[in-house]
C-alpha cells in the first residue's frame, strides 16, 4: 500500500503543456510498503523521472501500520499525498472518507499520457469502479489459487489435480488417510487475514446475483453468510481445517501454509495469487518440491459464474491536493501499470501476480509455469462485478465473520458460526440505516 505526496505544486515538469489543467507537479512523495514490489518500485524509478520530469521520493513504511496511517490521514482531509493505495474491497470506505477523483478525466486528456500504458485487457477494472465512476487502477491481479504437490497426489492413488471444491474435499481426505501429511492448508488466523482466502472459497458456493449489494449481501441488505450455500461452504471449510489441515492451523498465517507447501508437509496449498513465488515456480534442487512436482490449477467456477470477489489494490488520487498534484500522481499510476515496467518487475522477483493486462500476461516469463499463468487469466476472466458493497460499513460488517471463521476452525457447528456471522452483519448495515 502507497500513497503519494506531491510537494512543488506551483511548479510544472518538463511535460507540461497546453496551460494549467495540464500541468504537473515537479515533485511528488511516496509513502510506500516495504513489501517485496513496492521497494523494486522504489528502487526503479530513474525511467519514470526522466521521461516526466518529475522528482520521486520514495519513503518505505512497514506494512503493519501503513493502513492505518492513511485512514487517519483520509479521515482527516489531508493534502499530505496526491495518491495513495489501497484494497479495492474497502473503495467505498476510502471514497467515503477522502471523497474520490474520476479517472476518466485524466484518461481523456493525451497530454498526460506515459509510454506503454493502456487499460485495454486490464481486467479488474470493475474492482475500481463504483456507481459507474472508475476511481482506481489496479496493482495486481488479485484472486487465490491452488498449488498441489504432485507426488502426494499420486502417492495417494490421484491421477489429476481437483476442479471442484467437492473434489478437493475427497481429494484431501484420500491424501491425509493414504500417506499421513495432510491434505489441505490455507490460512487459519485472524490476524493473518484468513477472511480473504476464506471469502475465495465461500463465492463459489454463494450463487451470483447481479442484483446483490455484495458477493454476500442480498439485494435488500441482508446478509448472505447464512444462506444455503453459506452454510455449504463452512461444512466443507470446517472438513478441511479440522480434518486435513497441519496441526495448529487456526493459528497460520499465509507464510505458514506457504512453508508447510514448500516443505512437502502438506499436499495442497490455497491462497492469493500474489503469494506465490520463485520457491513453488523453481523449487530448489534437492527440496520436497523439486523435479517438477508443483502444479497450479483454478478451481472452476459452477453454473452460477462469475464467481471470484476479486479485490486487488489500487491507486487512488487524493481529491484534496491541486490539480497539478493529481496530474502528478496520475502520470505516474500510468507508468507503474505500464507494459515495460510490469514485465521488468515480473521478470526482476518472479513475481507474475503483476500481470494485470492481457499483453503483460502473455509474455513468457522465465521460470513462471504456464499452469500458473493460465489460472491467473481464469480469476481474472471470472471475476464478479461490484463483489463488495458500496458502503463505508462494510469493513465493520466483516468483524463477526471474522471470528465465525476461527470457531469453524475450532469445531463450532456450523450453522451456528454462520448464524452469528450473518446476524452481525444485518446489525451494521440496521445500524447503518441500509437494512430496515
Amino acid at each position: 500500500m502507497a500513497g503519494i505526496a506531491a510537494c512543488g505544486s506551483s511548479g510544472s515538469s518538463s511535460s507540461s503543456s497546453g496551460g494549467s489543467s495540464n500541468a504537473t507537479a515537479s515533485s511528488i512523495t511516496i509513502w510506500g510498503s516495504n513489501v517485496a514490489f513496492w521497494a523494486y518500485q522504489a528502487a526503479h524509478l530513474s525511467a519514470f523521472e526522466k521521461e516526466t520530469g518529475i522528482k520521486v521520493n520514495y519513503v518505505q513504511i512497514p506494512q503493519a501500520t501503513i493502513l492505518d496511517k492513511e485512514a487517519i490521514a483520509q479521515r482527516a482531509h489531508s493534502s499530505e499525498f496526491a495518491m495513495y493505495e489501497g484494497p479495492t474491497s474497502l473503495i467505498s470506505q476510502d471514497v467515503g472518507l477522502l471523497g474520490g477523483v474520476g479517472l476518466q478525466q485524466f484518461q481523456s486528456n493525451s497530454k498526460l499520457n506515459v509510454s506503454g500504458f493502456s487499460t485495454n485487457g486490464m481486467g479488474e477494472l470493475g474492482d475500481c469502479t463504483m456507481n459507474g465512476t472508475l476511481y482506481c487502477l489496479p496493482m495486481f491481479v488479485d484472486g487465490a489459487v491452488l498449488a498441489y504437490n504432485k507426488k502426494l497426489l499420486s502417492k495417494a492413488g490421484i491421477t489429476t489435480p481437483p476442479a471442484t471444491w467437492a473434489q478437493v474435499v475427497t481429494d484431501a481426505d484420500q491424501i491425509t488417510q493414504k500417506t499421513g501429511t495432510p491434505g489441505w492448508c490455507t490460512r487459519g488466523s485472524e490476524a493473518g487475514a484468513a477472511i480473504a482466502t476464506a471469502h475465495f472459497m465461500e463465492a463459489y458456493y454463494i450463487p451470483y446475483n447481479a442484483k446483490n449489494k455484495g458477493f454476500t449481501v442480498g439485494p435488500d441488505w441482508k446478509s448472505l453468510d447464512d444462506s444455503p450455500g453459506a452454510l455449504a461452504w463452512a461444512k466443507d471449510f470446517q472438513h478441511l481445517m479440522t480434518k486435513d489441515a497441519p496441526k495448529g492451523v487456526g493459528a497460520f498465517t499465509q507464510q505458514n501454509c506457504e512453508q508447510a507447501f514448500d516443505e512437502g508437509q502438506t499436499a495442497m496449498y490455497y491462497d492469493g495469487l500474489t503469494s506465490m513465488d520463485a520457491n513453488q515456480f523453481t523449487p530448489k534442487a534437492g527440496t520436497p518440491l523439486a523435479g517438477g512436482n508443483v502444479g497450479f490449477d483454478e478451481l472452476k467456477c459452477p453454473t452460477s459464474s462469475p464467481c471470484m470477489p476479486l479485490g486487488p489494490w489500487g491507486m487512488f488520487i487524493n481529491p484534496r491536493v491541486s490539480k497539478a498534484q493529481q496530474n502528478a500522481a496520475w502520470k505516474f499510476m500510468q507508468y507503474e501499470d505500464s507494459t515495460p515496467f510490469l514485465t521488468q518487475e515480473i521478470k526482476a522477483l518472479d513475481f507474475p501476480g503483476l500481470a494485470i493486462t492481457k499483453t503483460v500476461a502473455s509474455e513468457h516469463f522465465a521460470g513462471v509455469p504456464d499452469s500458473f499463468l493460465q489460472a491467473e487469466a481464469y480469476a481474472e476472466s471470472q471475476a464478479e462485478p461490484n463483489a463488495f458493497p458500496p458502503t463505508t460499513a462494510f469493513n465493520q460488517s466483516q468483524q463477526d465473520e471474522e471470528t465465525a471463521i476461527s470457531e469453524l476452525i475450532s469445531g463450532t457447528p456450523p450453522a451456528k458460526a454462520a448464524a452469528f456471522a450473518a446476524n452481525g452483519a444485518n446489525q451494521v448495515f440496521q445500524q447503518a440505516g441500509l437494512l430496515k
